[in-house]
């Protein structure tokens, strides 16, 4: 996957998606070829976060549950969008 603009790190990893989320970084939501993308601003703070990710930090697990969940209702729909559905 390559990145759409310079300064940005897209992913299709949902879960690395909700950790990100889940500590004050929320990604942008793009659709390319049909695939929903998560799109976080590159910088070190996020770098650090994804070696947390990475490094098995602990994590409240219902709050993770949720921003699983919660993203995972948006890249639904805007895979439903996207092909012209409701």
């Amino acid at each position: 996957m390559k990145r759409s603009e310079r300064g940005q790190f897209p992913t299709l990893d949902l879960y690395l998606s909700a950790f990100l989320s889940l500590f004050g970084v929320p990604p942008k939501l793009e659709t390319v070829n049909g695939r929903v993308v998560f799109v976080f601003p590159s910088n070190d703070d996020l770098y650090k976060l994804m070696a947390n990710f990475n490094g098995n930090v602990n994590v409240p697990v219902a709050d993770f549950v949720v921003a699983i969940k919660t993203l995972r209702g948006k890249m639904l729909s805007m895979r439903g969008t996207a092909h012209g559905e409701k």
